[in-house]
């Protein structure tokens, strides 16, 4: 993969996230001290200037929002089952009467 298709898949993992997340990243970026620009439609910045250990930094930081995002995902979905089988009034009555 070319380094434009590289950052051009990197922008849409980025554009995905939500607000939170954008301003994580905006931090990253600034730590690195990129150049952007600001106007009320938002934050731009060249993707080009990017040096690779910012896009290891961000990469790192998008795929921790990943696997906090599955995690979440799953301690919802177990407590949604817990919730059914022990909580849900009317499944208890057919378990009981089987």
């Amino acid at each position: 993969m070319n380094s434009t298709q590289y950052l051009k898949n990197l922008k849409k993992k980025i554009e995905q996230l939500d607000t939170y997340h954008h301003q994580k990243i905006l931090s990253i970026i600034k730590k690195h001290s990129v150049d952007f620009s600001e106007n009320k439609n938002g934050i731009f910045v060249n993707m080009n200037s990017f040096s690779k250990d910012l896009i290891k930094d961000i990469n790192v930081f998008i795929k921790y929002v990943e696997q906090q995002e599955k995690n979440l995902n799953k301690v919802e979905t177990l407590k949604h089952n817990y919730k059914k089988d022990y909580f849900d009034k009317e499944d208890k009555e057919i378990s009981v009467y089987n």
